[in-house]
């Protein structure tokens, strides 16, 4: 008895992750293929033991295998009586219409999330005499924290002081502006950020550089580097922080960083004369980092 919510696993889990934890259902099933097996198993840890987690491999694009996988698990675990709701953000097309059409045959209502902007928007729908009818929306409010976020993407992490004063100046002017500030995260393959920040469950990471580093193409490519698919993936918000002025002779790097969706700050009242920020710099740098977590 109870709820399962089944989910569709695909390479990105906050989809996933959000409704599990804004409503915890007694039970979810993680429906992934060979692919995004590491992305099941990384949400089941987050999950458990809150939350009884079953994974079920399938194929990513046989809509009658995954029809089938579907039906004969929920037939042959799932006690009469348990209350069903699918979630189709995730996964494959063919898995969402395999999904689609058993919460059909079921009568169960279903989710989408919205998360690819500064909100995340669940929309529900029910069926009506097998129709499907929108039923209502909501805006998710914070439930991750940055560990959450961290986990679901990475199987190890570690976590060390502020590297330097910067980084340092650039944590302590964020602190209360933001629900959270981690500085110095090395995720795997020794790749580090600098800093991690966190507005409600959008999460965004900063690259600090000062002097000749923050004229150069370096924090763009480590930018791009951590929000690969393989590490923090494509919905983490890219920001790169300078003690630098990028004039007309670095539009190079300014039209470079607008097509990769980084947003750049400038903070010139840090030098290593005067290794502390300005009040003005610190409002610019906290004004500008909540419009890339929030809008």
């Amino acid at each position: 008895m109870g709820k399962l919510m089944v989910c569709l696993i695909g390479e990105q889990p906050i989809p996933n992750l959000l409704p599990l934890r804004h409503q915890p259902p007694d039970i979810a099933l993680l429906v992934h293929t060979d692919r995004t097996k590491g992305v099941a198993q990384r949400l089941k840890k987050l999950l458990e033991p809150k939350v009884k987690v079953y994974l079920l491999q399938t194929d990513p694009y046989d809509v009658q295998k995954i029809h089938e996988d579907l039906q004969k698990f929920l037939a042959e675990n799932i006690e009469e009586g348990t209350e069903l709701v699918f979630n189709l953000t995730g996964g494959t097309k063919t898995m969402v219409l395999a999904a689609y059409e058993l919460a059909r045959e079921y009568n169960a209502p279903f989710l989408y999330l919205q998360s690819e902007g500064k909100r995340s928007v669940l929309y529900r729908y029910r069926f009506e005499a097998k129709e499907p009818f929108y039923e209502d929306k909501e805006t998710i409010p914070g439930v991750i924290t940055i560990e959450d976020y961290l986990k679901a993407y990475v199987d190890n992490y570690n976590v060390t002081e502020p590297r330097n004063p910067f980084e340092k100046e650039i944590g302590k002017a964020l602190e209360g502006a933001v629900d959270e500030v981690v500085s110095g995260v090395t995720l795997a393959a020794a790749l580090e950020v600098d800093l991690v920040v966190r507005k409600g469950n959008q999460v965004g990471v900063i690259e600090a550089k000062t002097g000749a580093r923050a004229r150069s193409k370096e924090g763009l490519d480590q930018l791009n580097a951590v929000c690969e698919q393989r590490y923090l993936g494509t919905y983490t918000h890219k920001i790169l922080v300078v003690n630098q002025q990028w004039s007309q002779t670095l539009t190079n790097l300014r039209e470079l960083a607008n097509a990769w969706r980084v947003t750049v700050i400038e903070l010139p009242s840090f030098t290593e004369e005067h290794p502390f920020l300005s009040e003005e710099d610190k409002e610019v740098l906290r004004s500008e980092v909540i419009k890339v977590l929030s809008g």
